[in-house]
């Protein structure tokens, strides 16, 4: 188990690490004239990697306690009602729009500023999935019936399902985490705003985070354990 538990807390330093390295790159890049608006991007990714910093400590005083207790509990929850943040910067993809990577004959554009941004917030999203798919992983780890395929299916596609619906109401719906702490205007505001667009757009997400976690778990499981 030890084994297992610095394994992970080196993944999670090198997960940080590459979070400061991106960092460092986007400012150095709009040093040298790339039109990158960092702040929404920071911003998002720092809600993003929000999962994988509560996820750590409850997997570790879990695996410590052999039990869950009111500490990790706590924590679970909050990465619970952040996760959706780590799947929301798929939907980042629109902020591309005016990068003139394409010509109004449909030729690809030799815009080296265009491209840059393209592979720079590319990349950002590709960090918050991880963020997300890491942190998913080390709850899944702390869960003792991890071992039963019925209950780990049951158990991912209810998050997967949160993670799709919470994508939904933070892009369309332009809600935070925080709105939680409005549990009445909250409720009032979702049960007004479910339509078709509503379940397929949040089936949708579901999916891709179910298929995503799935590699993930069996390239996480195909390491030796100790």
């Amino acid at each position: 188990m030890k084994r297992r538990q610095k394994r992970n807390m080196m993944l999670l330093g090198l997960i940080l690490a590459v979070h400061l390295i991106y960092i460092l790159a986007g400012l150095g890049l709009r040093e040298a004239g790339i039109q990158l608006n960092l702040r929404w991007l920071f911003w998002n990714l720092g809600l993003a990697v929000m999962p994988a910093v509560l996820a750590a400590p409850a997997y570790l005083l879990t695996s410590w306690r052999r039990h869950w207790g009111p500490i990790s509990l706590a924590l679970a929850l909050g990465w619970l009602l952040f996760l959706p943040n780590a799947c929301y910067m798929v939907t980042d993809l629109i902020h591309l729009e005016g990068s003139q990577l394409i010509g109004g004959n449909g030729v690809y554009l030799q815009s080296l500023s265009g491209w840059v941004r393209l592979i720079y917030i590319v990349g950002g999203i590709f960090l918050a999935l991880v963020d997300g798919l890491f942190s998913t992983s080390l709850i899944h780890q702390s869960v003792k019936w991890r071992k039963n395929k019925l209950f780990n299916f049951c158990w991912m596609s209810g998050i997967s399902l949160l993670c799709g619906y919470g994508v939904y109401i933070g892009r369309f719906l332009r809600l935070n985490t925080w709105d939680v702490l409005q549990p009445k205007t909250l409720m009032t505001t979702l049960l007004t705003n479910i339509n078709k667009f509503t379940i397929l757009f949040s089936f949708m997400l579901a999916a891709f985070y179910f298929a995503a976690y799935f590699i993930f778990d069996k390239l996480m499981r195909s390491e030796p354990h100790a």
